[in-house]
């Protein structure tokens, strides 16, 4: 049978409502009530003040390496705004504003709890840092500050403190004293490099070292004609060595015209020896005359073979010799030309270490001359308190509250009042409403069960 589907009429949606309207009103009037405290409660009147910083990539975000060769790493405009926000963000400066400010002055409050010393610190900054709110202006070096709380005038005025502190924190955390260890670096390579001056000076008036560059080009060239030429006659070698080879080993045929006519005539021979068997028996005559013509043959054969061999290798001997002379020559040559080139590059090695020490000394003087600058006026700078850090916008006492999203509040609590009342009502219609047991059946009705016939789908 198919199953049939359920539909409801406009009767019976008013039939439902009205069977189960005290499962609709009394959820109705307890979320509607609750709905109202909920928006009475959150109307606590509280005041934000602002101001708005801007961050200017300067000097404090550009260190000075104390190595040299080590140049200060690529400014990051996010990780540096990011930085400095939890800077603002950060217990340390929140204790100094309540140090500042006073606990109590902030959080009057805080006089009827039992908390004192470093508990008190502690409640004040999370109570400070959960009304504190910091973000980025967006495509901009600019950052809002925003602080609440019930008293407008409170609450600029902890604004604008935070900012003045801030400040101070900011040059505390990017400046450092460098100045002495620069200055003792940059004295130290000042001698180094007179010393490394001296010693090429003497180097020079030793050896002469002017015409290295000119002799080592000829025994340069030199070396490369040499090592041409015996890679030229050692590939001959290796051509004649693999000939010899090829001679040597009996299992390679040898294809001359001798030779390659008495292969024939074996194979003839021994193809006649088969045709014969196929008429007469094996200690026939003519078939015992037949194989004494390819034994002769094939001794004649290998004969001629070992001769042809004899003389290739003769051959080969009398090319091979005279070339390996030769070739142990050049190297002979080659190795004196290459010792004569390994003493030009010692000296020419002592003069290039003498010219580097010279170079690295002078570039790490200059390196440590201008650290050393940058520190004494990044230093003087600190000291006058010139930070990167503007405030564009100091906080003002705020006029008005900062108003509750009451709409928000009622729309949620309406809608929450009429589909949690209605979903109720139709999940119990749509319960089962018989009796599955018998003895409920009799409790329910006062009237004893005299059948009970199981349901079968």
């Amino acid at each position: 049978m198919e199953e049939q589907h359920q539909t409801y009429s406009l009767r019976d949606l008013l039939a439902i409502l009205f069977k189960h309207k005290y499962k609709i009103l009394i959820p109705f009037v307890v979320i509607a009530i609750g709905t109202v405290v909920v928006a009475k409660l959150t109307t606590q009147k509280q005041f934000v003040a602002r101001a708005v910083l801007m961050v200017k990539f300067g000097r404090e975000f550009q260190p000075v390496s104390e190595m040299p060769g080590q140049g200060p790493p690529g400014i990051n405009q996010d990780a540096i705004i990011n930085t400095e926000m939890q800077i603002l963000t950060g217990s340390d400066l929140a204790k100094k504003l309540l140090e500042t400010a006073g606990v109590y002055n902030l959080y009057p409050d805080l006089t009827k709890s039992e908390a004192r010393g470093t508990a008190l610190q502690e409640m004040a900054s999370l109570q400070f840092r959960q009304n504190l709110f910091v973000k980025p202006v967006a495509r901009t070096n600019l950052i809002e500050v925003y602080y609440r709380h019930d008293n407008p005038v409170v609450a600029a005025k902890a604004v604008n403190q935070l900012v003045d502190l801030f400040q101070e924190k900011h040059l505390e955390v990017f400046s450092e004293n460098k100045t002495p260890f620069l200055e003792e670096q940059e004295k130290a390579y000042q001698e180094k490099l007179k010393e490394s001056e001296n010693r090429l000076t003497g180097f020079r008036q030793k050896y002469e070292v002017y015409a290295l560059d000119d002799q080592k080009g000829l025994l340069i060239k030199q070396r490369a004609d040499l090592d041409t030429q015996i890679k030229t006659e050692e590939s001959r070698i290796k051509e004649l060595q693999a000939r010899y080879a090829y001679w040597k080993d009996d299992k390679n045929i040898v294809t001359d015209l001798v030779a390659n006519s008495l292969r024939n005539q074996v194979n003839a021979s021994e193809l006649k020896e088969q045709q014969l068997l196929q008429k007469y028996t094996e200690s026939s005559r003519l078939v015992q005359e037949v194989r004494k013509d390819i034994e002769l043959t094939k001794e004649q054969l290998h004969k001629q073979e070992s001769e042809v061999r004899k003389q290739q290798l003769a051959t080969i001997e009398s090319e091979l010799n005279p070339l390996q002379v030769k070739v142990a020559s050049l190297k002979r040559q080659l190795a004196q030309v290459e010792g004569e080139t390994r003493a030009i590059d010692q000296r020419q090695e002592q003069f290039r270490e003498l010219t580097r020490d010279v170079a690295s000394n002078e570039s790490n003087y200059q390196v440590y001359l201008k650290k050393s600058e940058e520190a004494r006026i990044s230093e003087d700078l600190d000291r006058r308190k010139m930070t990167n850090i503007q405030v564009i916008e100091r906080a003002s006492v705020p006029l008005m509250p900062m108003q509750t999203d009451k709409k928000k509040i009622y729309g949620i609590g309406f809608f929450l009042a009429v589909a949690f009342p209605l979903g109720l009502a139709f999940v119990s219609e749509m319960l089962p409403q018989g009796l599955t047991i018998p003895h409920y059946g009799e409790k329910k009705l006062g009237m004893p069960v005299l059948v009970a016939i199981p349901l079968k789908k």
